[in-house]
């Protein structure tokens, strides 16, 4: 018989099948927007920094405890990737830049530290 989690937990044999089909994924936009697209004007830029956020999801799965926070993880990453549209495509330099910094930093700086403090007990 196989060990299941409890209801709502995330599996870990899911979170690393996420992690591994995520950043191949990201490598394949980021291969796609380098070799394929040449100079597409700003779609380029965009497929890159989509893989940015694929990757960036893929990264903090493996940390992520529950489906639902699995859930709100992929509802940043749409928003992520909204805000990258208008950026990319309406060539707002500052957000791109901004966006560019804080989707890998929430996801392999906040998602492991959270991970961590939920398993200290301070007054246990």
């Amino acid at each position: 018989m196989i060990a299941r989690p409890p209801k709502g937990e995330l599996d870990k044999r899911i979170a690393g099948a996420v992690f591994v089909l995520f950043w191949l994924v990201a490598i394949a936009a980021w291969i796609i927007a380098g070799a394929a697209l040449g100079n597409a004007g700003a779609w380029q830029p965009f497929i890159v920094d989509v893989g940015i956020v694929i990757a960036s999801i893929g990264t903090a799965t493996p940390f992520l405890n529950t489906v639902k926070g699995f859930g709100i993880a992929l509802l940043f990453a749409l928003i992520a990737v909204v805000g990258f549209t208008f950026g990319d495509f309406l060539h707002l330099v500052p957000l791109v830049y901004f966006l560019r910094i804080a989707v890998p930093f929430f996801a392999v700086i906040i998602a492991p530290t959270f991970k961590m403090a939920n398993g200290v007990k301070v007054f246990a």
